[in-house]
């Protein structure tokens, strides 16, 4: 039998494409593309800026979703692929932050059951608000 990243995942991520920045604890924001995202996680398209990230380097991830709306997490990049590709899960996230967040995962997933089984998979992972 044949396992791969997809079955192992615990989260639905939705394909969304928005402005996001990574701003590290001791430098200055760099901006990047949101390609997906879940309530655990984001993976974003890097640069040459960018180049230099480590797996398990922290940063502010903040994803712009309209004029008033955006999401901000404390994370930690755990995977870097391709391409400049870096995955990220997020450590802590304020209440507007995720209420953001459940509410586009909300609308993209558009199944309550998944929905729900997602929140109660979140709520084993310690994240905190």
């Amino acid at each position: 039998m044949t396992t791969n990243t997809e079955d192992k995942r615990r989260f639905a991520r939705i394909f969304h494409d928005a402005n996001t920045h990574l701003i590290p604890d001791n430098g200055s924001a760099v901006q990047c593309n949101l390609l997906d995202i879940s309530l655990n996680g984001c993976l974003v398209s890097g640069s040459a800026s960018t180049a230099n990230y480590q797996v398990d380097d922290e940063f502010t991830v903040d994803i712009i979703l309209g004029e008033a709306v955006s999401i901000e997490a404390a994370a930690q990049i755990v995977f870097i692929g391709e391409d400049r590709q870096m995955g990220f899960q997020f450590n802590e996230i304020d209440i507007d932050s995720i209420t953001a967040l459940r509410r586009l995962v909300e609308l993209n997933i558009g199944d309550t059951t998944l929905l729900e089984r997602n929140l109660l998979s979140l709520s084993t992972t310690g994240l905190s608000n």
